[in-house]
């Protein structure tokens, strides 16, 4: 039975001497979506270091002439360290790998994306560096008394394909905002996020969005970015997820694989499934899950005179697992 009062947080109570609170170990460090980068605002974040592992099945996508199946495997690095009471540095460390297989009229399918040859390997790699203050004043409002913190965030990463340049692939961004937290239960943070592009169409501008909310004994919310799930506590060991999200992720393309020079893939995906998180210690945690790409988008770009061909994809089956070890 969901709260009474689902518009106030609930405080959680407060943890034993030496021991972590179960709201921050429960929240810190997921992302709601699979395939997500990690952590797109730093919210509070614990101290230590993570690693997570994570495969992504979308089965047997309908692109009309033909199917494709992707297999995509992810890798997570995360340390924390604080730096005095009030300041802590977060470093990131990702990739991921993406193999994709065909079936049907793949030389109608290549001619609908312009005439390119199919790719069958994707990369992406990045590496972040984030700071966050806490602010050290305070005050209380109708018995509230939020904490404020700032954070700014850089990154650098590269998206291409097998073959393509590393030069072409890369680029940086960095990120700007606040934070607010309500005791154990509530926290939101928010800002703005600028980088380059890797179709050399100049600078980009996107908010950066998060929010965990643990709003009942048994029930939590996050998002993160544009991902979103919903968690509900059936022991202490073990949470009934349901997870969805829209990622768009953009891959400089080899030349060589086409008639045509400077050509970059827009992949957009919106998965949605339902998971099972397992926590049979405070270092291990295993988080696997069924659903369904419910819409899918290839669009290939040329950098020079923006034309593009794409196709879209029927809803295919998903499948995903993660694998995340606290040291």
């Amino acid at each position: 039975m969901l709260c009474a009062a689902l518009a106030a947080p609930v405080r959680a109570e407060e943890p034993a001497e030496g021991e972590s609170s179960p709201a921050k170990e429960r929240a810190e460090g997921e992302s709601p979506a699979p395939g997500q980068e990690l952590e797109q605002v730093p919210l509070a974040p614990s101290t230590g270091v993570r690693l997570h592992g994570e495969e992504y099945i979308s089965v047997l996508a309908d692109f009309g002439p033909a199917e494709a199946s992707e297999y995509r495997s992810n890798l997570n690095l995360r340390a924390v360290a604080p730096i005095g009471e009030s300041f802590a540095l977060r470093f990131n460390l990702s990739g991921h790998a993406s193999f994709f297989d065909y079936s049907g009229d793949r030389d109608q399918l290549e001619l609908d994306l312009g005439g390119l040859n199919l790719f069958e390997r994707l990369y992406g790699a990045q590496l972040s560096v984030a700071g966050i203050y806490r602010l050290p004043f305070e005050w209380t409002v109708l018995g509230v008394t939020p904490a404020w913190s700032l954070f700014g965030e850089g990154r650098g990463n590269m998206n291409w394909e097998n073959g393509a340049s590393l030069a072409d692939a890369a680029k940086g961004s960095g990120a700007l905002g606040f934070g607010l937290e309500l005791g154990e239960n509530f926290e939101i943070g928010a800002g703005v996020s600028v980088g380059s592009r890797i179709d050399e169409g100049g600078v980009s501008v996107s908010p950066v969005f998060a929010l965990r909310w643990k709003f009942c004994d048994r029930w939590r919310l996050q998002g993160q970015g544009s991902g979103l799930m919903l968690g509900y506590e059936l022991t202490p060991e073990l949470e009934l997820q349901l997870r969805g999200g829209y990622e768009s992720d953009r891959y400089r393309l080899h030349d060589a694989e086409g008639p045509v020079e400077n050509l970059t893939l827009r992949q957009r995906e919106a998965p949605v499934l339902l998971a099972l998180r397992w926590s049979p210690t405070r270092h291990w945690r295993l988080t696997g899950g069924a659903g369904s790409v419910v819409y899918q988008q290839w669009r290939v770009e040329e950098d020079d005179d923006g034309v593009s061909n794409k196709v879209t994809a029927d809803p295919s089956a998903l499948l995903w697992l993660r694998v995340e070890y606290r040291f």
